[in-house]
């Protein structure tokens, strides 16, 4: 679990920390563009993504700069607004602006190298204010990048398929979900057929309780989506 915290550090440096030492620490104030030091922030996104690739069960999709910047900069601002508790609304929509392409393949993962670590902050935020601006754009924000939302307990439960479709990313998301051992997000149909497939015959034994779900109706599960 992340670890976050409060000094001034550039993002080349927030990826470095929460990469290598699963902590981080921001700066106090909103950070201009022309001093985030792009090519060193992207130079360690590179490294990251060269270095996760190794352990994952199966070829992954290419590296996206443009979402692996764009969630390196959301999660750093995140930060920022999770300490900085006095900011208002308005701060939470300025600062934290959607990726503004499409949710493919390539953009899952690579914004996933920095999001898997959004559903700690969270909990995190969810723990000081519950029902804040935050914790809602938060929550929205996770349902539009499934890989990285398992574990979140999340009101709306994201839709599985940007990830699916990738051989690689639909063994990396069953891993993910076995690992948590998310119910909620194993109750969406394609979740559950996925699930199947890779438990098998062993699913009584590896997850008992979703061995239970699946002697029920898919339209009983369905609607509790």
């Amino acid at each position: 679990m992340a670890r976050f915290g409060f000094v001034t550090m550039t993002l080349a440096e927030f990826i470095e920390e929460i990469w290598t030492a699963g902590t981080c620490t921001v700066s106090p104030a909103p950070m201009p563009v022309e001093e985030e030091n792009e090519l060193a922030a992207l130079a360690w996104l590179q490294r990251c993504y060269a270095e996760d690739i190794r352990h994952q069960p199966a070829p992954m999709p290419a590296f996206e700069a443009a979402a692996a910047l764009w969630a390196a900069r959301f999660l750093y601002r995140a930060v920022q607004l999770t300490v900085l508790r006095e900011l208002d609304d308005t701060a939470v929509r300025v600062w934290l602006q959607e990726f503004p392409g499409l949710g493919t393949p390539e953009a899952q993962y690579s914004a996933d190298l920095l999001l898997r670590h959004l559903p700690d902050l969270l909990r995190l935020c969810q723990g000081l204010a519950p029902a804040d601006a935050l914790v809602l754009h938060l929550q929205a924000t996770l349902v539009r990048w499934p890989l990285s939302a398992v574990g979140a307990k999340l009101p709306d439960l994201p839709d599985p398929a940007p990830v699916l479709g990738h051989p690689g990313l639909r063994l990396l998301y069953a891993d993910r979900l076995l690992a948590i051992r998310d119910l909620p997000l194993a109750r969406h149909p394609a979740a559950r057929e996925l699930l199947r497939e890779v438990l098998g015959q062993f699913a009584p034994d590896l997850w008992p309780e979703f061995h239970a779900l699946l002697n029920e109706p898919v339209e009983s599960v369905t609607r509790t989506l």
